[in-house]
């Protein structure tokens, strides 16, 4: 196992800390650490999410100090907990600097579009990290958070993709309307600047339903078809997030469905979906992680969290809770499930091995 492989505990402790923090607000009690309800999108969005993606690009780098920039991001979590809040802040620029520079090397390196893209996303991860030091809002953030993993994402996939025959007017159109997003941050929201987000959102979730690889991957077998289900569930939850910015800005509880749509539904379907190519790397093992055992808390997962969104449309707030509660149980479970659907799989081949 590589030396970095203890940074993983950490990023985990992160994302427990973070599904406590959501229990909290959701008014689920049983664990009770404030400050981890207080500083909930923090730790999901920079000490689980960022340190994750950071993780995952400074593995491919020979100098091993890249490492920093995801222990930065995991020292926001004891920070925050700490009620050292702007240090923990601080912490999370300077990961987010560093994560933006180290992509702009590597583009420079490969020098493929795609790159670019997972740039520009971490240049939007550190943008909201600023503007959340300056400002102490999370509501201004959220977007620049949520272009931060939308544009790693479709980088990402566009990345893997990238051998497959799409006519070339149609990935210069992915740009454009990736370019448009971004642009329209700067549209004032009483101008319908988060309907214009929606409209372009919705278009490039349209575009990777037609156009990403997972509509080849879902009818093959095995590994393949886990991952290409994954993603286009994942690609639908996106959809989803975009039209209730659309449609839904004036619902009493606009703000949780169209968060967590997106970091629940979008991103986490594709942490879901990627793990089995991203694992392996960023640990340095040839060992798959998928079992067939996967499907089932990923079926709970996305019947509890269409609940939830759907608890929270009609108003009910004690399913919302319940099914809330229990969604962060099974994403708790679905990692344990590829922890030992790997150790199932290493067993296995130490016994075809001797």
């Amino acid at each position: 196992m590589p030396k970095h492989i203890w940074i993983l505990p950490f990023v985990m402790l992160s994302l427990i800390m973070g599904i406590i923090g959501g229990w909290l607000r959701l008014g689920w009690a049983q664990f009770n650490i404030t400050e981890a309800a207080f500083h909930h999108g923090i730790i999901m969005t920079g000490s689980f999410m960022g340190a994750l993606i950071s993780m995952e690009r400074a593995v491919v780098m020979k100098n091993k100090s890249w490492f920093l920039i995801p222990i930065l991001a995991i020292l926001a979590l004891p920070l925050n907990l700490f009620v050292f809040t702007q240090i923990a802040i601080i912490s999370l620029v300077l990961s987010s600097a560093g994560l933006t520079f180290l992509m702009y090397i590597q583009s420079m390196k490969v020098k493929e579009a795609s790159h670019y893209v997972i740039t520009l996303g971490a240049f939007c991860w550190a943008v909201g990290n600023a503007l959340l030091l300056k400002s102490d809002f999370i509501p201004m953030v959220v977007p620049w958070w949520i272009a931060f993993l939308l544009f790693t994402i479709v980088g990402e996939r566009l990345e893997l993709s990238r051998f497959l025959p799409v006519k070339k007017i149609y990935v210069i159109l992915l740009y454009v309307l990736i370019a448009g997003v971004f642009a329209s941050f700067f549209i004032p929201f009483h101008f319908g600047g988060s309907r214009i987000t929606g409209i372009l959102i919705s278009l490039i979730a349209l575009w990777l339903l037609r156009f990403d690889m997972a509509r080849i991957s879902v009818k093959k077998k095995g590994e393949y078809r886990y991952i290409g289900l994954g993603l286009i569930v994942g690609f639908m939850w996106l959809l989803v997030h975009a039209l209730i910015m659309i449609f839904l800005e004036k619902h009493s509880l606009y703000y949780d469905v169209w968060v967590h749509s997106f970091f629940l539904g979008f991103a986490f379907s594709m942490i879901w979906a990627h793990a089995p190519i991203i694992f392996p790397a960023v640990v340095k093992v040839k060992r798959l992680i998928y079992h067939p055992g996967l499907y089932i808390p990923w079926l709970f997962f996305q019947l509890t969290l269409i609940g939830r969104v759907w608890a929270s449309f009609v108003g009910n707030i004690e399913l919302r809770q319940f099914l809330g509660v229990a969604n962060g149980w099974i994403i708790l479970l679905m990692f344990l499930s590829m922890a030992l659907s790997y150790f199932w799989n290493k067993s296995r081949d130490f016994k075809a091995f001797n």
